[in-house]
């Protein structure tokens, strides 16, 4: 099934040139930040493109200037998120246009993580027209009302340009978001054990892509299948070397936990002795997949969503329909009930920790394309596959799946109004007010207690 959904992959394509390196322009289809600059003759209707207007881009050691296109807009690559300078050069503007008075050729623009098309308009109009605008400084209460009302309608396009990428962006981390948060669940109802090191699973499914990518030099969807057996391989020898025989001593969960927490510690800080404690870049298709108005998707981010969308439909087809699925789904009910009615409930256990290793690995190896991957990625996103898992209520595969979409939506739609390192905060506040009204997650059966 997974083979199935990368051969799909295949025919868009993960391979590209590298990245642009600083102070030369970035190709915004394959930088994850970006700012959108719109100059435009609004002196008489309807308004007209400015083109070859020169705009600057400046900040954070960054600086290239480009020119607007026929359309009058050009969309900046960035190298990241933070706060950027935009000047528009006014010279270049055809005689007898300026800015109005409120406008400034030259702004402050902050951008956020995974935030694209960030705004800067320019809207020009007749000299005379400004000079007017400065004859009435202090507009009548009239005046003024249409002023707010334009001012408002100004904010409401720039605030729809913001949301669909966030909103197209925020469902595919979903997804992915997904693929690593069944396994979780999945180990949960079968075991009992919240794994702190599934995140590392994840991690190493990131790096063997990285792996045989760029060091061993295999096609990108080769490699993504090789980082999902690889993770399977992991997760297997995992429960074989570890959590069997600790499970045999009866070893209560409280300990399993804390030896989670040590395993994930080890295992993090080796991948950084081994891979170093930098950004790891994978090739990436820079040409645009998918165009919608302010939606720009690449081939990486639609390969990415089609894999996740067919592996997690097969996973929901194999729980469902297969003896293994429901046995698993048996021992997740009840362990002791299932295990009397014939379920070798060690071979579930065992198959349920190859699949989530797997499902974990084929999760890092596209987060890697989809954003990038270093030693500690996986446990950057720990917090919000818990969320997810806890969310879409312990142990139900199809829960994590639907919180996995709630909190990547939240996660990305929140980076419109706070800051790049807060957006987690949204998504656990989402949890918890939905947690106050379903104490047992969307998707979770009530416990019944006495």
């Amino acid at each position: 099934m997974i083979a199935a959904a990368v051969g799909v992959a295949l025919t868009l394509g993960l391979t590209a040139s590298p990245a642009a390196a600083a102070s030369t322009p970035i190709d915004p289809a394959t930088a994850k930040e970006s700012i959108l600059v719109v100059a435009r003759d609004n002196s008489t209707p309807p308004a007209k493109p400015l083109p070859g207007i020169p705009v600057q881009v400046s900040g954070n050691g960054f600086d290239v200037t480009v020119s607007t296109g026929a359309d009058g807009r050009v969309e900046v690559g960035l190298p990241g998120p933070g706060t950027f300078d935009v000047k528009l050069d006014v010279s270049k503007v055809p005689s007898g246009l300026a800015l109005p008075s409120a406008l400034k050729p030259e702004r402050s623009v902050e951008v956020d993580t995974g935030n694209k098309q960030v705004l800067a308009n320019y809207i020009f109009i007749s000299a005379t027209q400004q000079q007017q605008q400065q004859a009435t400084s202090t507009p009548s209460p009239g005046a003024t009302a249409d002023h707010e009302k334009a001012s408002d309608e100004k904010q409401s396009g720039d605030f729809g340009r913001r949301i669909w990428p966030a909103l197209a962006t925020g469902l595919i981390f979903g997804l992915l978001l997904a693929l690593a948060s069944i396994g979780v669940s999945l180990i949960y109802g079968t075991t009992g054990l919240n794994n702190f090191a599934h995140g590392e699973l994840v991690t190493f499914g990131g790096l063997m892509a990285y792996t045989f990518t760029s060091i061993v030099p295999l096609p990108g969807w080769l490699a993504i299948i090789v980082a999902t057996v690889l993770g399977g391989a992991f997760g297997f020898v995992q429960d074989l070397g570890l959590w069997r025989p600790l499970r045999r001593m009866r070893v209560a969960l409280i300990p399993l936990m804390i030896v989670s927490i040590g395993l994930s510690l080890a295992v993090r800080y080796l991948f950084q002795i081994l891979y170093g404690p930098g950004t790891l870049l994978l090739p990436q298709d820079s040409s645009a997949a998918i165009n919608i108005g302010p939606v720009h998707l690449t081939s990486a981010d639609v390969s990415a969503a089609i894999i996740a969308i067919v592996v997690l439909l097969g996973v929901a087809w194999l729980l469902g329909n297969t003896r293994i699925g429901k046995a698993t789904r048996a021992v997740a009910d009840n362990r002791s009930l299932a295990a009397a009615s014939g379920i070798d409930v060690e071979s579930v256990i065992r198959i349920v920790w190859t699949a989530g290793g797997a499902l974990a690995g084929l999760a890092g190896a596209l987060l890697a394309y989809y954003q990038t991957i270093q030693w500690d990625s996986g446990a950057q996103i720990l917090l919000a596959i818990f969320a997810a898992v806890t969310l879409g209520g312990l142990g139900t595969a199809y829960g994590a799946l639907v919180g996995s979409l709630v909190i990547g939506l939240f996660i990305n739609v929140s980076a419109i109004w706070l800051p790049a390192n807060l957006k987690f905060v949204a998504a656990l506040i989402a949890m918890i007010v939905i947690l106050l009204v379903r104490p047992q997650g969307i998707l979770g059966k009530k416990d019944r207690i006495g």
